[in-house]
């Protein structure tokens, strides 16, 4: 399948938004290596199918109207993972919730309504989040960060990433792509992205 970005095209991205990552890294006691390695690895997985696959999500969010995911549109798909990082609104959502409760961020915090508690079961609260995560590279970035946090905490039962073995990297990195348990090939690679910025 065609890719959409070269492993140039995706430093070229991963400079730009520099500034930003150091923002988030100091933010959230994250090394920037984390979240580079997480956007190239991503970046440079993206292919042609995924814009169409946006586009189908934004096609049923508008024929859903209200209620749970469980009246979706046809086809069924009414979330995707979106943006440079690639993330799912469901996700970003869990993160965002995660980091809520631990006192990481705020809604406020990140411009979303604090009104209730987000639901990733809820049409109108995944529609907000996946509008965001589509629109906002900013937004995007941020709620990768959230969930790197809170695929550490399920991993290693710990969010300090300064204390973590490579071992430990390998399994976060693996868990922000999937639900595995054990280190994966995204994971091992990821680890790599993450050695080659640390060293830059």
């Amino acid at each position: 399948m065609l890719k959409l970005y070269s492993e140039k095209a995706a430093e070229r991205i991963i400079a730009r938004y520099a500034a930003w990552i150091e923002t988030l890294s100091a933010r959230y006691a994250m090394p920037g290596a984390c979240l580079k390695a997480i956007l190239f690895s991503e970046l440079t997985a993206i292919d042609a199918l995924d814009p169409l696959a946006d586009a189908l999500v934004r096609f049923n969010q508008r024929r859903a109207g209200t209620g749970s995911v469980g009246t979706r549109g046809i086809f069924g798909k009414t979330d995707s993972s979106t943006g440079y990082a690639q993330i799912f609104a469901f996700v970003a959502i869990n993160a965002v919730n995660f980091a809520a409760d631990r006192g990481l961020t705020s809604y406020a915090a990140l411009g979303l309504p604090a009104d209730h508690r987000l639901d990733p079961a809820s049409l109108p609260d995944l529609r907000l989040v996946w509008g965001r995560l589509h629109r906002e590279p900013e937004f995007n970035l941020e709620a990768a960060a959230l969930n790197l946090l809170s695929a550490a905490e399920e991993m290693t039962g710990r969010i300090d990433f300064a204390s973590c073995s490579p071992e430990e990297l390998k399994l976060i990195f693996t868990r922000y792509n999937g639900s595995f348990r054990d280190v994966s090939p995204y994971g091992e690679a990821a680890y790599r992205h993450y050695l080659r910025y640390l060293g830059a």
